[in-house]
């Protein structure tokens, strides 16, 4: 139960780093969105490579959406491992947690993929063949969404195991 109790740590440091990181983001947002000047960010540099500022507005509420999505999944996966941690294996809500967790991660991990691919290709007139380090992420977070949905497909099926042979006792 000791890993259990590192993954708890470690979701709740990147949680919390995630969600001061969407904060900084959308301050300095609002910021540029009211007129101030943002020289230390260099965001003058990324307004160059998008074809209109509009774009990358929207680029970037889309991207603050999907994040959402994703804090949403840690979140769900730390409640998980909650009840882990309580060595309650064969809870509903902790297969529920584990496996909706999995699917936003998956999800989330999906829609970054596509829209960095279409933003690269549409926004900043780049476009990228092969395996880059953003895509290495990628398939490591939709490989842990389905290791999740997995494992918790394996802890429902051993709850309904584990119901027939307290039945027959």
């Amino acid at each position: 139960m000791n890993s259990a109790k590192t993954l708890y740590a470690i979701l709740n440091v990147i949680i919390f780093l995630i969600l001061m990181s969407i904060g900084i983001g959308i301050f300095i947002l609002a910021m540029i969105l009211f007129g101030m000047k943002q020289d230390f960010i260099g965001i003058s540099e990324e307004l160059k490579s998008f074809k209109i500022e509009t774009m990358l507005y929207v680029f970037t509420f889309l991207m603050l959406g999907i994040y959402a999505v994703f804090v949403i999944a840690l979140w769900k996966l730390r409640k998980a491992t909650k009840l882990l941690l309580e060595k309650d294996f064969y809870n509903t809500e902790l297969t529920n947690g584990m496996f909706n967790s999995g699917k936003l991660m998956v999800l989330s991990s999906v829609s970054l993929w596509f829209i960095d691919g279409i933003s690269n290709m549409f926004f900043k007139i780049n476009v990228i063949i092969g395996l880059s380090e953003k895509t290495l992420v990628y398939l490591l977070i939709i490989a842990m969404g389905l290791f999740l949905m997995l494992m918790s497909t394996v802890l429902r099926d051993t709850k309904v195991i584990k119901e027939e042979n307290d039945l027959t006792i």
